[in-house]
This record gives structure tokens, sequence and C-alpha cells, in this order.
């Protein structure tokens, strides 16, 4: 029997819990809190109020009374004296005016940047052509360097020195026989201009005439 009695109360206490927590919910969903006291008062005997039952129904009242909290916020924004609001708009003006000057300073860098870019550019740009004819010149410098040395080691190869002489005046232009040819007319003279007439005819033989 004593086993029933407790299992009877347990279940008592139970439901009482269950019931005080949905009074609490519609207390706080209508916003009755005569009714809630109430409950509360006529439930004191049968349950216990729990830490988890007082947390859960103060996020509840926190999230369903979007009213009253909007009221009571309203209400205290209302309550700013003419200081506090001088206040306020000062440190709105000084946090606008701090953004406005980080802007200006990273534009500023920017344009620096840029400005530092172009001229690296113009630069490169001018010193270019200079720089392309040096390592032209620099390449055929070595080009001819080991042409040089490939002929000095095919010459050195051979037994005779006329073939070696005519190798060498073959392939390098060093060694090459110049000729120079010097006319007996003198060029846009009277001859010059007669022999071009001879040459253009037929009668080659009258320039002895």
């Amino acid at each position: 029997m004593a086993h029933l009695s407790e299992r009877h109360g347990d279940a008592t206490r139970r439901r009482g819990e269950l019931m005080r927590e949905r009074m609490q919910m519609l207390a706080v969903r209508t916003s009755y809190p005569d009714a809630f006291h109430r409950s509360r008062r006529s439930s004191a005997a049968s349950a216990i109020t729990t830490p988890a039952v007082v947390a859960v129904s103060d996020q509840l009242a926190v999230s369903n009374t979007g009213g009253s909290g909007h009221n009571s916020s309203y209400s205290h924004h209302l309550r700013r004296t003419p200081e506090e609001m001088a206040e306020f708009s000062r440190q709105c003006e000084q946090r606008v005016a701090l953004t406005r000057e980080k802007e200006i300073q990273a534009q500023r860098r920017a344009l620096a940047v840029e400005e530092e870019r172009q001229a690296r550019s113009q630069l490169a740009g001018e010193a270019a052509p200079a720089q392309a004819a040096q390592r032209l010149r620099e390449r055929r410098e070595k080009q001819r360097r080991t042409a040089e040395a490939e002929l000095e080691a095919l010459v050195d190869q051979q037994e005779s020195s006329l073939e070696a002489m005519n190798i060498a005046r073959m392939l390098s232009p060093r060694f090459q026989e110049h000729v120079n040819f010097t006319p007996a007319v003198v060029k846009y003279s009277a001859e010059d201009e007669r022999v071009k007439h001879l040459l253009s005819t037929t009668r080659i033989g009258s320039y002895y005439q």
C-alpha cells in the first residue's frame, strides 16, 4: 500500500508540474499576471518550483513578449536626455568622419601604387630599345667568337698551309679578298652618258668610230 501511495503521490506531483508549466505559458502569451499568480498560489501545495522550469519560462517570456519588450525599449529610448542625444550624435559623426578618412587614405594609397606602377612601366618602355640593342650586340659578338674558335680549330687540323688559307678565306670574313673596281669613265659625265646611250642601242661599235 505504501508503494501505491508513493506512486500516486509522484503522479500527482508530475501532473501538478505539467499544469503549472501550461499555466505559465498561457500567462506569458496572454499577459495575464493575475491568473499566473492565482495558479501559482493554487499549485504551491502540489508542485515544487524547479530552476529548469523557471529558465524555460524566462526564455519563453523573452521570445514571446515582443510587444512588451518593444514598448519597454521604446520607453527607454524616449527617456534619453538632450545631453545624451547630443553625445550620441557626436559619436556617430566621429565614426562617420573616421570611416571617410580611412576610405580617403585607402584611395590615396591605391593611387600612389598605380602611379608608381605606371612610372616603372614608362621607364621600362624607354629603356627597352637600348637593352634590346645591347643584347643583340652581345649575341652577335658571342656568335663571332664561337665561329672564329671553330675556324681556328679547323685550320689547325690542316697539314697544308695553302689549304688552310683557302679554308680561312672561304669561311672567315677577315681573310676574304676584297676587290675594288674603279671605273675609267667618271660617273654622271658626258662620257658616261654616251656609254649608256651606246649600250642601249645595237650599234655598239659606233663608239669607236
